[in-house]
């Protein structure tokens, strides 16, 4: 498994960007949890790669990697911060 140090690959860049954009769009100030970031892994992941396919799984398992965990207190645009800067930066 790739460790959180490494930057991600420009695939998962990518999903890491979108799916900040949908937290910064969608209720900003409502709380994240840890299981809507599950669950987003998993649809975007899905989405971009087909459901059940080894792409999908190897994305999400990505995405689980890099996206850090949800601290209480955490708001979906701070969470949304957090993504971009585990995608390397805002863009």
């Amino acid at each position: 498994m790739q460790d959180r140090t490494r930057r991600p690959d420009a695939d998962t860049r990518a999903l890491l960007q979108q799916i900040a954009a949908r937290l910064t769009a969608e209720r900003p100030t409502h709380p994240m949890r840890e299981t809507l970031r599950l669950a987003l892994a998993l649809r975007f992941a899905t989405r971009r790669h087909g459901y059940g396919t080894a792409r999908a799984t190897r994305a999400e398992a990505l995405l689980l990697t890099h996206a850090p965990a949800v601290e209480p207190g955490t708001t979906r645009q701070q969470y949304a911060a957090e993504l971009r800067q585990a995608a390397g930066g805002a863009q």
